[in-house]
């Protein structure tokens, strides 16, 4: 095992709020691609049972440069020196700690004793456990499939744990035998509730029709409380429904079925509660609220203890639910406008906020006797890190240093900033300035637009982004906008849902007034404007050009642009349906009007398409239309595709290579910098 010892201790008026750049100090050293490739992320803290220890993640780059791998760190919550307590060149996560505190389970990606090379890689991820001093990590399961999840029991006598389904003995013949025809129902692999049985080492399996999402252990170990869905299809999320299965084997018995999402179940610590993610059977809809609800472990009628709190439940990352001990609230992450708190919701319906200020706040853990919350923190100019609040409203303090040499690099001030959108409307969103930003001095504009469309630009640190290396432009003199227009989240339903049907329509004059106020606040220069965005932010970008000619370069990453064929062909066809009221065959004017595609004549804007070839979200053949199009009408463009990527490219050479090529292309046609990338290599 390789081991690696490591510590670190149009709008009339464009107003400008609150600083939203930290007070970390910065260095004068610029920042390099290798440098924000190789910033460490932090992630799912854990406290120990008696609150002393913090176990939590660290992502760095590995040592050959080409992945990503993780890590198991623990800080102690008084402060002090952290420390590595996995170190393996296989992905260590999701520290859990036993009941006792005497033991720390996780997933790994490392190989089991006797496990031959050839076994293939279907169960690779399983729960191993350590001691929190150290010493040599063991397995605890042996699935036949990938471990996603899992959970302790209360008494440490047991673990339950959600497995994908292994694929049969006659799915691996039909494979070997080329004979391995799918249907869309066996293209994902299910995934199983099992337990474990740490005495005897027997795994029982407590779910079979359905695909298991959460679980959550009953304080007894008799039951426990599962989300299913009807297959492991995306759009399935939506008829999510809660039931209850007895630790010890037997058919799920419903809790809590009805229209819409119902998921994260969490068990209250005394035993009579389980809250959990809802839609309050309200609708199936992708843009309306979800709420913190709740049903009697006994059964009966579910409510919502966050009906009048306009906003989503679980902020960016989807946070779990978290009980305090004394079962009298449940505590949870929103994100609220730019920013991103914690929020407690009592059991009458009274929700407060646990976080306040211009910072991103998630994955909230509380200790056993419910005095010490630590939880994730980052802003503008300091990296995410893992922090401590006394409860009930004590002060934050920052408990690890992760990423120690970001103070020797530049750091770049941003704002939070407002302006009248269409109809009035009050918009909002981030202006990150160039490095040495002289006031009144015009500068090249970058336009990004977020993906969703219900997605947020928030206060999140500004090298910490590998996709877009915004200081790599913050250095060449650019000035970043990051605007949240309508349709975005963090702003309540309405603002949420206020672009259905509209796609490019008053969210695309929101952008363009924001837009227009930096040019007339004598910030932006009018001749040296550009877009970029990626997924909805590449729909919009891919609208904008169609619409206007004031940017004089554009990257189009994994767009949307032909919504017909998209919802024909993407994972989530009903994601189009719920924005758009309708299906194409029922409403195909709608459907062409907001398509780009159709708008190619009226392009001037060189625009480069980027898309990976295994997007299952926004299917590849979205950007091969848009560049063919683009090159049949004269634009210039270009086409770069991302072997083996999905969704958002995650190999670190291929995000070196979107860096460059974005910061080339947008440089060589907005500033004269340069020929653009050549069409090979």
């Amino acid at each position: 095992m390789r081991t690696r010892s490591r510590t670190w201790s149009s709008a009339p008026l464009f107003l400008l709020f609150w600083l939203v750049a930290g007070t970390g100090t910065a260095g004068d050293r610029p920042w390099t691609s290798d440098d924000i490739l190789a910033v460490k992320t932090v992630s799912d803290p854990q406290l120990s049972p008696d609150g002393r220890l913090v176990a939590y993640v660290v992502t760095e780059l590995n040592e050959e440069g080409d992945d990503y791998q993780s890590d198991i760190w623990l800080v102690p919550t008084a402060g002090g020196e952290a420390r590595a307590l996995t170190s393996s060149p296989a992905n260590d996560d999701s520290p859990r700690w036993s009941p006792d505190g005497k033991e720390i389970a996780f997933l790994s990606e490392r190989p089991r004793p006797g496990q031959k090379k050839d076994d293939g890689d279907e169960g690779k991820r399983q729960v191993w456990v350590t001691r929190p001093d150290g010493g040599e990590p063991r397995p605890l399961t042996a699935s036949a499939g990938s471990v996603s999840r899992f959970e302790w029991s209360h008494d440490g006598r047991a673990i339950a744990y959600l497995a994908r389904e292994a694929k049969s003995e006659e799915r691996k013949k039909r494979e070997k035998d080329k004979d391995d025809w799918w249907t869309p129902a066996e293209m994902y692999p299910w995934s199983r509730l099992w337990i474990l049985d740490l005495a005897t080492r027997q795994a029982r399996q407590l779910t079979s029709e359905k695909h298991a999402t959460g679980f959550s252990f009953s304080p007894d170990g008799q039951r426990l409380a599962v989300a299913l869905q009807p297959t492991p299809l995306a759009n399935d999320t939506f008829d999510s429904d809660l039931f209850l299965v007895p630790a010890n084997g037997g058919r799920p018995e419903p809790l809590v079925v009805r229209p819409g999402r119902e998921a994260s179940p969490a068990w209250s610590p005394d035993g009579k509660w389980i809250a959990f993610v809802t839609q309050d059977g309200k609708d199936r809809e992708w843009y309306t609220n979800t709420y913190v609800g709740l049903v009697a472990a006994a059964g009966g009628p579910p409510r919502s203890l966050t009906l009048r709190f306009d906003e989503r439940i679980g902020g960016l990352a989807g946070s779990d639910l978290i009980w305090t001990p004394d079962s009298r609230a449940v505590v949870f992450p929103v994100v609220q406008k730019t920013a991103q708190h914690l929020f407690r919701a009592t059991l009458d319906g009274a929700v407060s906020p646990l976080t306040q200020g211009p910072e991103v706040n998630g994955e909230p853990a509380i200790d056993g006797t419910g005095s010490t919350l630590v939880f994730l923190r980052e802003a503008g100019a300091q990296p995410r890190e893992v922090w401590r609040m006394t409860l009930p409203a004590g002060t934050a303090q920052v408990l690890t240093d992760t990423n120690p040499s970001a103070r020797e690099k530049l750091a770049f001030k941003k704002e939070l900033v407002t302006w009248k959108g269409a109809d009035g409307w009050e918009m909002d969103g981030l202006l990150v300035y160039p490095a040495g930003y002289a006031a009144g001095k015009r500068v090249p504009l970058l336009l990004n637009v977020h993906g969703g469309p219900a997605g947020t630009h928030t206060n999140t640190f500004t090298a910490g982004t590998r996709l877009y290396a915004w200081p790599l432009f913050l250095q060449k003199g650019w000035a970043v906008f990051l605007p949240n227009p309508r349709g975005s989240g963090g702003y309540g339903e309405k603002f949420r849902a206020a672009n259905v049907r509209d796609w490019g329509g008053k969210d695309y004059l929101d952008i363009m007034t924001g837009v227009d106020a930096l040019v007339a606040r004598g910030l932006a220069d009018p001749e040296r404007l550009a877009v970029c965005g990626w997924s909805y932010g590449g729909f919009m970008t891919s609208t904008i050009v169609t619409k206007t000619d004031r940017f004089k370069a554009a990257v189009v990453g994994a767009g949307v642009t032909h919504l017909t064929s998209f919802t024909g062909t993407t994972d989530i066809p009903d994601f189009a349906r719920s924005y758009f009221g309708s299906w194409p065959w029922e409403d195909p004017g709608v459907y062409t009007e907001h398509s780009a595609l159709y708008g190619i004549g009226k392009v001037k804007t060189p625009t480069l398409v980027v898309h990976g070839d295994k997007d299952e979200r926004v299917p590849t053949e979205q950007g091969v239309e848009l560049y063919t199009a683009l090159k049949k009408a004269g634009v210039p463009t270009e086409l770069m595709v991302l072997p083996r990527q999905p969704h958002g490219p995650r190999e670190p050479r291929l995000l070196k290579a979107c860096q460059k090529w974005h910061l080339d292309w947008l440089g060589r046609y907005t500033l004269g910098e340069g020929p653009a990338p050549p069409p090979g290599r």
